[in-house]
């Protein structure tokens, strides 16, 4: 008889997949979906990837506290198939509100449209008690690209426009990059902007005290990473690769500051294995998705 195979390590030794979400503190689960992207692709690769390296770490943060005690499992990838983008996201959104009522989920992109999704069933449950961090090179406040309204380039003017979550509650950090259509629908509303360049002029204790005061009074809070929040120097494997960005060591040092935050969720997206370097920019999504974990969840110091 052939030796059985055995089950991947994967998420630092973490997961375990005789758990159900109900039974988890986190849940993971892939959406390998880029048909959204509008410049180039890869996307779709990235829970995968992602998911590969992540057995390849210790199962710490970087200040040593232990995440041993998490009860984490991978549900694997909620996959598009030959469904038209609206029924995905139908399927998206009723599986996200699922986990959202279980554990704490952690979702990895595909491309930043999958947010659209997610931000709904979040807000199904939050209302117009949410926050959104949304740490982007983009504001993804486009009205349309290449004729989709679902466009990746779109997430928060879809969601801005169904009006459950006010405007104001989202947090657009590290923004180097304007469309004119963003602008004219920025026009005579209050957004809370902090620009890659503010941040570089003040710090990210300051950036993390503006998120802090604009976000107060929520009693939930999402993260949406999109990777081209990071320099390109850091982070090459995206589609719309943003220079002037951050380093991860900036990165996790902002999720260090705006830890004690009522996270309930995060994505991570726009990782481009196709277009990466020696896996860079899955390590780097890797780190950042298990240190808010470590930032934001309770943890046993070593």
């Amino acid at each position: 008889m052939g030796e059985r195979s055995k089950e991947p390590i994967l998420w630092n030794g973490l997961h375990d997949p005789q758990l159900k979400p109900e039974q988890a503190d986190i849940a993971v689960l892939g959406l390998p979906f880029d048909r959204a992207a509008s410049f180039r692709k890869g996307a779709a690769e990235g829970p995968d990837r992602i998911r590969s390296i992540s057995g390849h770490i210790p199962p710490t943060t970087e200040k040593g506290a232990s995440l041993e005690h998490l009860r984490v499992v991978d549900t694997g990838n909620l996959a598009p198939g030959d469904r038209s983008q609206e029924d995905y996201f139908a399927a998206v959104e009723e599986k996200a509100g699922e986990l959202f009522n279980s554990c704490f989920p952690t979702f990895i992109g595909g491309d930043h449209s999958v947010a659209i999704p997610l931000l709904r069933a979040a807000t199904g449950i939050w209302g117009d008690s949410l926050g959104v961090i949304h740490l982007d090179a983009h504001l993804d406040l486009c009205d349309e690209i290449d004729g989709n309204c679902l466009s990746h380039g779109c997430t928060h003017r879809r969601i801005a426009e169904e009006g459950k979550l006010p405007f104001e509650q989202v947090c657009f950090v590290g923004i180097r990059s304007f469309e004119k259509q963003e602008l004219q629908f920025l026009e005579g509303r209050r957004a809370n902007i902090i620009s890659a360049a503010e941040i570089y002029r003040e710090g990210l204790s300051s950036t993390a005290q503006k998120v802090r005061r604009r976000l107060e009074h929520c009693r939930a809070v999402y993260l949406t990473l999109d990777i081209d929040f990071l320099d390109p120097a850091t982070a090459p494997g995206t589609g719309t690769p943003k220079p002037g960005g951050f380093t991860s060591r900036e990165l996790l040092t902002l999720l260090q500051d705006l830890a004690g935050l009522p996270l309930v969720g995060m994505d991570v997206v726009e990782v481009s294995p196709p277009l990466d370097h020696n896996d860079i920019t899955s390590f780097a999504a890797q780190r950042a998705i298990t240190e808010t974990w470590g930032c934001f969840l309770p943890v046993q110091i070593l």
